[in-house]
């Protein structure tokens, strides 16, 4: 509990205490010695303080606190203000020191010492608990609401410690509602808030919080179109609005032979493959056989000079055909359009493939002839499993030996005076390798469940526009499997990140609102719950590789605010820690963890009921307005009947 100590006269300075435990007096010793002779005098037969005299029983009334000194309130005209150190010291008898009434732990729970750079024009406090300094606590006893700071979260970094089951996502749903308040305060506070939501707690309704989060416009009637946006991997039927994270992974239709080519149409039309390809890729991680490993590292990026030169054109375009052959092979639904061969494959190397005195030592001249057919039969469209026969024939002719290749191809490159490379570059090589067996494709066919050939633009890019808007965005991603979960988070992140990178280095804002305060605009707040998952490790050696560690560090300057939720304060890297300004702390039962928060501001004085006390919600919360933590006993979360608006 806190403690307010004065001086009688002089001094108008209040130092303020925090109780610790009983102390022992100098006179402990004979206090002990005069209360054991009291009790052997009664006899066990009444109260043995009634053996003792009227100075003994008034010398054992004495006791002692130990308390850790927080800091002064100084006077500051008709207010207080706080210092976090104190400038003089007095005797104990000209002291006195009292518990503080309701009125004065409301003051001193609630008093703002520092300030967000955002803070002076728009104060923000929403009651999310009251204090509560210990589990035995009554009902009775003195308490004071607590009042968060939402502003306090925004640009900064936020960690919520504690053990499963003891409160961490009903005080998250909490930071969320009160950070989405600020727009009650002024319409145009919207700032844009990110969960991803492991267990889909967050995006579904749930019987202990009356309603869920997603549902959390409606407690204010407002229209959950421009409020809230969910995410997932399906549809469900009490979420009709919820934006499906699919793709289409073979991207749009790159120009014809006769059409403009630019670095803009070309990055525009593979956009979602290009996406798609990250996905491929995480998917293919842990391959280590040439022939798939070969096609996850080919680089698929337009070259420089696409709009200008006509073999470079042709080149590509072959190449993305194979790699849209092998999304086929791997059992990706196709989109609409057929695709097209035409100029891609020239006479001269089809007759390379018929020719049968040139291939005729070759195990693989049938398969040369049948692809050589399908190209000759279909110089415009073919289909995707005719394709898949003709890569797989010409995987095999590039690299056979005994083939016609190797003559087609001198022959192709002494007429090739601009550039003399081969017929098959290296891009086109790797691509077309994953056809050398069957299992090639297979590897990354479980891509498929985030494969959407319909889907017209990339998810990703949706998700930041939302946050930018100022919604409440929910990724449910409780029906993905972990590694598609973590794929998908990281690539999102990516977008935020590069998005509002890019707005820091211009200085303009992407969503202008000119009735808007500068300050709130494009702010981002990105929820991580178990984070040990995600960030690297303490200890590691790449500190900034990971979207989640450059957001954590980097982030507060671009507006992008974090809040890390784990189990395990160790898993994160001290250089974290060590810049974050907001701090929840619950039950944590090893001594080890505790060990770690013990080295950060005042925490030390909490580490034995950290460790002791495991009721949900009761928490220790320090916050950037604060200079000093509050004990406090979280509000369960519970969204209102108001009836909101659908349009």
């Amino acid at each position: 509990m806190f403690l307010l100590a004065a001086k009688k006269t002089g001094d108008e300075t209040f130092i303020l205490l925090r109780v610790q435990r009983d102390a022992r007096l100098p006179t402990s010793s004979a206090s002990d010695e005069t209360r054991q002779k009291g009790i052997e005098a009664s006899g066990n037969e009444g109260p043995w303080a009634g053996q003792l005299d009227e100075w003994a029983r008034d010398q054992l009334s004495l006791h002692a606190l130990e308390c850790s000194v927080l800091g002064t309130f100084l006077p500051d005209g008709s207010d207080y203000r706080y210092a976090e150190d104190i400038a003089n010291y007095y005797a104990v008898h000209e002291l006195m020191v009292w518990k503080p009434d309701a009125t004065t732990l409301d003051r001193i729970v609630n008093h703002r010492h520092r300030t967000n750079d955002i803070l002076a024009k728009h104060p923000a406090k929403t009651k999310i608990g009251r204090t509560r300094f210990a589990a035995a606590e009554l009902s009775t006893a003195v308490s004071a609401d607590f009042c968060l700071n939402a502003t306090d979260m925004l640009k900064r970094r936020t960690v919520y410690l504690g053990m499963s089951r003891s409160g961490k996502s009903n005080g998250v749903k909490i930071v969320a509602e009160s950070v989405y308040r600020l727009r009650e305060q002024n319409p145009d506070h919207r700032v844009g808030q990110l969960i991803f939501d492991l267990n889909g707690e967050y995006a579904q309704d749930n019987p202990q919080d009356g309603k869920g989060l997603h549902r959390i416009h409606e407690g204010s009637g407002r229209a959950r179109t421009r409020e809230v946006a969910t995410y997932g991997l399906s549809v469900p039927d009490w979420d009709e609005s919820r934006k499906v994270m699919k793709m289409n992974f073979y991207g749009d239709v790159l120009p014809g032979p006769r059409e403009r080519w630019s670095q803009t149409n070309v990055q525009t039309s593979l956009s979602q493959l290009m996406a798609g390809r990250e996905i491929v890729r995480g998917f293919m991680a842990d391959e280590t056989a040439r022939y798939t490993t070969a096609f996850r590292d080919v680089d698929l990026a337009p070259p420089s000079n696409i709009s200008s030169d006509r073999g470079q054109q042709i080149r590509f375009r072959r190449s993305i055909l194979a790699y849209q052959t092998a999304l086929a092979a791997a059992g990706l639904q196709p989109p609409a359009w057929e695709p097209s061969v035409a100029g891609l494959f020239s006479k001269e190397l089809v007759d390379a493939m018929l020719a049968d005195d040139k291939n005729k030592n070759s195990d693989h001249r049938d398969s040369y002839r049948q692809a050589a057919k399908i190209l000759r039969r279909n110089v415009q469209t073919v289909t995707w499993q005719n394709l898949q026969i003709v890569f797989t024939a010409l995987d095999k002719f590039i690299r056979d030996r005994k083939s016609a290749f190797s003559a087609f191809d001198d022959d192709y490159t002494s007429r090739s005076t601009s550039t003399g490379e081969s017929w098959a570059e290296p891009r086109f090589r790797a691509v077309i390798r994953i056809f050398e067996s069957h299992n090639g494709p297979r590897s990354f066919q479980a891509a498929s469940e985030q494969h959407d050939p319909g889907s017209s633009v990339d998810f990703a890019d949706d998700v930041v526009k939302d946050l930018r808007d100022g919604k409440l965005v929910i990724i449910d991603q409780s029906s993905g499997e972990p590694r598609q979960n973590r794929d998908a988070a990281e690539r999102i992140m990516w977008k935020i990140f590069r998005a509002q990178q890019e707005l820091f280095r211009t200085s303009q804002q992407a969503v202008s609102r000119p009735d808007q305060d500068d300050e709130m605009k494009n702010h981002m707040l990105v929820y991580v719950e178990e984070a040990h998952n995600l960030l690297p490790r303490a200890g590691g050696t790449d500190t900034l590789q990971t979207v989640w560690a450059r957001t954590a560090k980097e982030g507060s300057k671009m507006n992008i605010g974090m809040i890390l939720a784990t189990q395990a304060p160790s898993s994160i890297m001290p250089e974290i820690l060590s810049e974050t300004d907001n701090w929840i702390l619950s039950y944590l039962n090893s001594e080890r963890e505790r060990k770690v928060i013990a080295g950060y501001m005042d925490f030390k004085d909490f580490l034995d009921q950290i460790g002791k006390v495991s009721e949900p919600g009761f928490v220790r919360i320090r916050t950037l307005s604060q200079a000093y933590t509050v004990p406090v006993q979280l509000n369960k979360f519970r969204i209102g009947d108001a009836v909101a608006t659908t349009s």
